[in-house]
């Protein structure tokens, strides 16, 4: 179980870059920076496969392409879409705050869908009672400022819309990923099905160019920095956080695996400190210090139960 949890922090880890890399990038549109992420991650993939193939193409069915094409589409290509209209149409701090609850969406899941007793069920959803209450709090904390500053824009409701959409794309993208990646063919492997994760997440990609308009359209100019960030999000946001990702969705329930993506909010805000050259704020530490006690009373919560079920399949 600590390999997962060590692997899912891990991601979330690599996953954060990607929040500050528009910051990092202010002359380049956020989904130029996405498309050359996924450019970069899919060129990646394509070659690791090509190395494989072989071996690995008697695996590969019809059914094991499709998933990765609409879980490609739905985790990455169509929730970062939605992600960029929702900051659009509404505010940022509504925006991160709506998918920050994601874990709580997963929790919930797992407590319905896993199998286990009644009084086995009871008793983790008192478990859980206290560090999901300490991840919402630390969420709220932590877009206090930018939602007691917001004036709500044409549209907002709109954004508002689109923000709930994207974190039920994502939960959907957590909840199925997980089934795929315990049910690979024996000899496929993690590594393999990252790899085709990455070509569908690209291909995902492809129905959507046509509204990018909506999104702002994708004004780029091609730079170092630009090639530098696409290298660094391609190949360590994407491939090594995808991997990590998978082999924690193997390990973990689907609850436990989803308070480990709060992980990627915490690092995030340390990169953006870093970036900004400034020392956190008191709300700024005190959510920070709510993210990381919720997240590890949630470990000991489901590191309990998981001494008694298995997760679902």
């Amino acid at each position: 179980m600590w390999t997962g949890i060590a692997a899912g922090l891990a991601a979330g880890a690599l996953w954060g870059f990607a929040f500050i890399a528009p910051a990092a990038l202010p002359g380049q549109s956020p989904l130029a920076v996405a498309i050359g992420r996924y450019l970069v991650y899919a060129a990646l993939c394509a070659l690791l496969l090509a190395r494989e193939w072989r071996r690995v193409r008697a695996l590969i069915s019809g059914r094991l392409v499709r998933d990765a094409i609409v879980l490609g589409l739905i985790g990455n290509a169509f929730y970062y879409c939605l992600l960029t209209l929702a900051v659009r149409y509404a505010n940022s701090a509504v925006a991160s705050l709506i998918i920050g609850t994601i874990p709580l969406w997963l929790a919930l899941i797992d407590l319905a869908h896993t199998p286990r007793s009644a009084a086995q069920r009871h008793a983790l959803t008192l478990a859980l009672l206290l560090p999901l209450s300490l991840v919402a709090t630390g969420l709220v904390l932590i877009n206090w400022a930018g939602l007691s500053q917001l004036q709500a824009p044409q549209g907002f409701l709109i954004g508002v819309l689109l923000a709930v959409i994207a974190a039920a794309s994502w939960t959907a993208f957590a909840v199925f990923n997980a089934r795929v990646v315990r049910t690979l063919p024996t000899g496929f492997g993690n590594s393999n099905w990252t790899n085709l994760l990455g070509i569908g997440s690209a291909l995902g990609f492809l129905p959507l160019l046509p509204f990018a308009g909506l999104a702002g359209g994708i004004p780029y100019t091609l730079t170092p920095a630009l090639i530098a960030w696409s290298l660094l999000l391609g190949i360590g946001s994407s491939w090594v956080g995808s991997w990590l990702w998978n082999l924690a969705s193997q390990r973990l329930p689907v609850g436990l695996v989803g308070q480990l993506i709060v992980a990627e909010t915490v690092f995030a805000l340390i990169y953006g400190f870093v970036l900004g050259w400034r020392w956190p704020s008191g709300l700024e530490l005190a959510a920070i210090g709510l993210f990381v006690a919720g997240v590890m009373l949630g470990i000991r919560a489901f590191s309990r139960a998981h001494a008694h079920t298995e997760p679902v399949h």
